[in-house]
This record gives C-alpha cells, sequence and structure tokens, in this order.
C-alpha cells in the first residue's frame, strides 16, 4: 500500500507538471484595444514574441519565458524520476516545482503590466486569462507531490533498512540539535581582544599601504627616468 502511494505521488507530480505546461498555450493574457477589439495571447506567444494582431508581433517576456523553461523542467525531472533513484533529482524537482508555482502566484497576484509589455500595441488594458492561476496550483500540486513522493522513498528506504536509517524529518531534526550544540561551544572573545585584534589589522593596513606607495613612488621614479 505505501509503495502504491508512493508511486501515486509520483504520477501526480509528472501530470501536474505537464499540465501546467499545457495551460501556457491557452489565453494567458488579454488585451483590450484602443478600438475596442480584445485579442487573447498565449503563454507561449508572450514568451517567443509570434504574430498577435494586424501583422504585429507581441513584444517578448523573458520572464514568462523563464518560468516556461522552469515548468518545463520540473516535468522533465518529475519524468526522470521514474527511471532514478537519485535523491538529488528528487530534491531539485520538488525545488524547481516550488520556484515555479511561487512565481506564478506573484505574477497572477501583480498587475500584468509588470511581466506582459503591450508594446506595440495600443491598448487600454491587460487582463490575466484564467489559466494563470490555473498553472499556479498545478505547480503547487505538482511541489506537494514531490515532496509526498520524497516523504514516503524515505519512509520505505526506513522500512527496508529494519531501524538502521532513520526517518529524513527526525534526521533533519537531529541536524538542527547538533548544530545548536556545536554553536554554544564557540568562545566570543572580549572586548580587549576586539580592541587588540581591530588594532593590528589597523596597523597592518597602514603597514602594506605605505609599501605600496613606495614601490609604487619609487617605480613611477624609475619609468621617469628611462623615457
Amino acid at each position: 500500500m505505501i509503495k502504491v502511494v508512493n508511486k501515486a505521488c509520483q504520477v501526480l507530480a509528472a501530470l501536474a507538471g505537464i499540465a501546467a505546461l499545457v495551460f501556457f498555450f491557452f489565453t494567458f493574457v488579454k488585451y483590450n484595444m484602443a478600438d475596442g477589439t480584445t485579442v487573447g495571447a498565449s503563454g507561449f506567444q508572450i514568451a517567443f514574441g509570434t504574430e498577435l494582431y494586424n501583422g504585429l508581433d507581441v513584444a517578448k517576456s523573458s520572464k514568462i519565458l523563464f518560468n516556461i523553461l522552469l515548468t518545463i523542467l520540473s516535468a522533465a525531472t518529475a519524468i526522470f524520476t521514474f527511471f532514478s533513484k537519485s535523491q538529488g533529482l528528487k530534491y531539485f524537482n520538488a525545488a524547481i516545482s516550488a520556484v515555479v508555482a511561487v512565481f506564478m502566484l506573484v505574477v497572477y497576484l501583480s498587475e500584468p503590466y509588470k511581466f506582459v509589455d503591450a508594446r506595440p500595441f495600443d491598448v487600454n488594458s491587460l487582463v490575466y486569462g484564467s489559466v494563470v492561476i490555473f498553472i499556479a496550483i498545478a505547480m503547487f500540486v505538482a511541489t506537494f507531490a514531490s515532496v509526498g513522493h520524497i516523504l514516503v522513498s524515505d519512509y520505505i528506504a526506513v522500512l527496508e533498512s529494519k531501524g538502521a536509517k532513520k526517518p529524513l524529518l527526525k534526521r533533519i531534526w537531529q541536524f538542527f540539535k547538533d548544530y545548536k550544540s556545536e554553536t554554544k561551544k564557540i568562545v566570543w572573545p572580549g572586548i580587549k581582544d576586539v580592541l587588540k585584534n581591530t588594532g593590528i589589522v589597523l596597523v597592518m593596513f597602514v603597514v602594506i599601504g605605505a609599501i605600496i606607495w613606495i614601490v609604487d613612488l619609487g617605480l613611477g621614479s624609475l619609468l621617469k627616468a628611462i623615457w
């Protein structure tokens, strides 16, 4: 049953990433033109600057293009987890999915003009299509599914190790406990040591500066004598 849940998380992460990518082919933003016409543009049109209206190309958006590339990477790594047991790949997939999800949420909550260039068209306004929030939701689903896959895979590995391996969350908790105990061993210098070390640094700064100045002066004089 646990392995079925693990595989389901894996499949869901891949499907959610692919769904988000497909959504970029739908109307991402609507251009309300000054002549009263409403024209819709997909995410890919905005990213690559294809022809949109009256023979004019829509201005490219490097931010949307970057997000599409990250979405492709997210979907690809989710698929590759079926063929690779690399833990690093799982973590990378979850991280990329989270970045895209947060980015798309920021896009949805921001004014379209911050991410979509209305040029060269004369527009009254720009309005996001509903797919923007759908992409964000799909990528959040992909993120949660990827994290679920990591946790369940780790739990399976713990069971198979028969207690020799601790669960991931316990290992993370142990790391912070060890880190906290190590920071308590740090001995901070007193005010006298701080002043002493600061004075040494300042003196060395002046000495090195003087040496550089003398060398520079000597070389300058030598060059003048030669030329």
